[in-house]
């Protein structure tokens, strides 16, 4: 095989990755997820990118085979430059250690306190079980209604949990969550 036909193999099974990646994105819990985080939507298409696709295809990828997979906008139907999608990973690692500082800072002022955490522990398990559903039923040819079911009532629950945790009352005084539940 020479360098141009195994070039284009490789762009082939990187784009095959991608295109799992970007699925990941057309969820509805990711959208509900997505909608209450610090991330865009680019942004985390480009960490998926830089971090999913290239552990699945078993190599490095260079960062201009990364930004050239990347959804473009504008003239472009597919890729950015290299130092857009450089650009936007750097903003996605910013926000992400952001949240993380934010979350402990909070902590630390004590205005949340540890057990603020235990829900967020049970909505990620419970999303790693949605996880694990859809992957078992995406290898399926059909899927049966007990299958769907078993999907809505999942995605029921994490998006009851989500509102729950989203609740202003996490962040307000006792004395107004006293108020609010009288």
């Amino acid at each position: 095989m020479d360098k141009e036909t195994d070039l284009r193999s490789n762009r082939k099974s990187i784009r095959e990755l991608t295109s799992g990646a970007r699925q990941v994105l057309q969820e509805p819990i990711f959208r509900i997820l997505q909608a209450g985080s610090v991330l865009s939507e680019t942004q985390l298409e480009t960490l998926l990118i830089d971090l999913v696709v290239e552990d699945g295809y078993g190599t490095h990828i260079t960062y201009e085979d990364k930004a050239s997979i990347r959804s473009g906008t504008g003239t472009r139907t597919k890729g950015v430059s290299r130092g857009a999608f450089n650009r936007t990973l750097k903003q996605a690692r910013r926000n992400i250690t952001s949240c993380f500082y934010t979350m402990l800072l909070l902590t630390y002022l004590g205005l949340f306190e540890l057990t603020i955490f235990r829900p967020f522990e049970e909505v990620a398990t419970r999303i790693g079980d949605y996880r694990r559903i859809r992957e078992i039923l995406a290898g399926k040819s059909e899927l049966t209604k007990e299958d769907l079911e078993s999907i809505k009532v999942t995605e029921r629950a994490i998006t009851s949990i989500l509102e729950e945790l989203s609740s202003s009352l996490a962040l307000k005084t006792d004395i107004s969550r006293k108020r609010s539940s009288e």
